[in-house]
């Protein structure tokens, strides 16, 4: 039997779209509001129990500005990704990163106050900028949980950044209004963060090619 080049191309192209059908046709957008009691600041939203879908190529960029703080308050990462670490003030100062280990309240009588350290940079002056890896053990799990950001020459300045392996996460912006976009439809659990804690929402259905507004109050 003879091998036609063209027929072949087309059976090839023809099963590329099919496969990209697929990936497009199986997936719709969360979107909504957070609703906290007062100013609970800033909320990380996220799909629980979704495996793979590829993460986004952005870093997790933490500053220290002028005035003694750290922008942004609440941010996320995705793993494979940097931290990028960034001093705009013109005093030294430091960057501690500490992973909440929460299972530690549960087995110790004397659990580590602030947890576990993923890296302390010292950045002694404006421009200073350094650059660290987003490892997978640094991602959300209940036993280990988020990331507090400090300064110990400034314990008043803090931040917390939350840790993925997936893309299905997202930081509320003004308003408490975020978006998840390319979420495989189907019934999921919507998970919240704010201020250090953690709640489980609600079951969510996600239909196919139409977004799902939710308003969350917390």
């Amino acid at each position: 039997m003879r091998y036609d080049r063209a027929t072949g191309s087309r059976w090839i192209l023809a099963a590329l779209l099919i496969l990209l059908a697929g990936q497009v046709a199986g997936a719709g957008e969360l979107r909504g509001r957070v609703v906290g009691q007062g100013d609970a600041g800033p909320a990380v939203v996220w799909i629980e129990g979704l495996a793979g879908g590829k993460v986004p190529h952005v870093d997790t960029v933490l500053t220290h500005v002028p005035g003694g703080a750290f922008e942004p308050q609440v941010s996320i990462g995705f793993v494979g990704n940097d931290y990028v670490l960034r001093n705009e003030d013109d005093t030294l100062h430091n960057i501690h990163l500490h992973l909440r280990l929460g299972y530690q309240k549960a087995i110790s009588d004397r659990p580590l106050q602030l947890g576990a350290t993923l890296y302390n940079i010292a950045l002694p002056q404006a421009g200073t900028e350094v650059r660290r890896p987003i490892k997978r053990y640094h991602r959300y799990r209940d036993d280990t949980g988020f990331i507090e950001v400090l300064c110990d020459r400034h314990p008043q300045e803090v931040a917390y950044v939350v840790i993925f392996d997936h893309p299905y996460a997202a930081v509320t912006a003004a308003g408490g209004t975020f978006a998840i976009r390319d979420v495989p439809a189907g019934d999921h659990l919507v998970r919240v963060w704010q201020n250090g804690t953690v709640q489980d929402w609600k079951q969510v259905e996600v239909k196919d090619g139409t977004p799902t507004a939710v308003i969350i109050e917390l």
